[in-house]
């Protein structure tokens, strides 16, 4: 367990005063000085409550929504035919959200590294933020080519700059069958797996959409420190080895003296005794 470094305020004059304390409160063994171990047993309640808050809150987000409805949201959201997206997903790794090509695709939709780094995609497994992702390229190829989706598919398939250079569906077996393929999926209406999949961004998305979701159509992406947090926040005992590693500044500005805790600890013993 790795302890960080503390700092405990000027304790010098309340060390002479602890000194000049009458007989009598010092037999009794009063101290003016809080006991470093108090000082550390607050500090780690305190950060085993801070800990627990926020478990409870990575515990609240963590929740799960169905396919079905993260294609409804993202159809609504960036105005694109639901038959579209699914037919897409159904064409590109049949609704697998962990699928990688061997091209380098990766996810529901198959989005390629380039493009999940300009869309933001942190999680390319995430069908959410996949879908999402998807959906807005998919808007902007739309866009680019008049709505046609048929053009948006085979840009979506090879690169809108290609749809360009040969002014429509490139002469590639593979782009050509691929929009074959979206129009007949959007024709047959392809229903989405019953399933429930964890998203990230459940504040948004997590409840179910209510909207229609209606489809137009053809025509229409330091861990060391996390792991020492981690450690200490278990709340477990200071061990022996803890007394050398844990370090102690005492005093402030040029007066500033850093120690071991197991050392301030000593020097507590030897100040509160009129020793040192």
């Amino acid at each position: 367990m790795k302890l960080t470094s503390l700092v405990v305020n000027d304790i010098t004059k309340s060390l002479q005063l602890s000194q000049a304390v009458s007989g009598d409160q010092a037999q009794s063994g009063k101290s003016s000085i809080t006991p470093f171990e108090k000082i550390l047993e607050k500090e780690t309640d305190a950060i085993q409550t801070r800990s627990a808050s926020g478990a409870s809150s990575k515990s609240k987000s963590a929740k799960t929504a169905s396919l079905k409805s993260i294609f409804e949201r993202a159809s609504e959201k960036y105005d694109v035919s639901y038959d579209f997206l699914v037919a897409v997903a159904k064409a590109e790794s049949d609704f697998d959200p962990n699928c990688v090509s061997s091209a380098g695709a990766q996810g529901i939709m198959q989005l390629m590294p380039e493009n999940c780094k300009e869309l933001g995609v942190e999680d390319p497994f995430d069908a959410e933020e996949n879908i999402m992702a998807a959906a807005k390229l998919l808007k902007a190829h739309l866009k680019e080519f008049d709505g046609d989706y048929t053009l948006a598919a085979a840009a979506y398939n090879a690169g809108s700059g290609r749809v360009k250079q040969y002014g429509g569906v490139p002469p590639y077996t593979e782009t050509q069958n691929y929009v074959k393929k979206i129009k007949k999926y959007m024709s047959e209406g392809i229903t989405v797996p019953d399933r429930d999949v964890k998203v990230s961004n459940s504040d948004e998305y997590a409840d179910e959409y209510s909207g229609s979701g209606g489809s137009t159509g053809v025509e229409k992406s330091g861990a060391a420190d996390a792991d020492k947090a981690e450690s200490f926040d278990t709340g477990v005992a200071a061990t022996e080895s803890d007394l050398k590693e844990v370090t102690v500044s005492v005093g402030t500005g040029d007066n500033m003296v850093t120690m071991t805790y197991g050392a301030y600890l000593k020097y507590l013993e030897l100040g509160t005794t009129g020793v040192g």
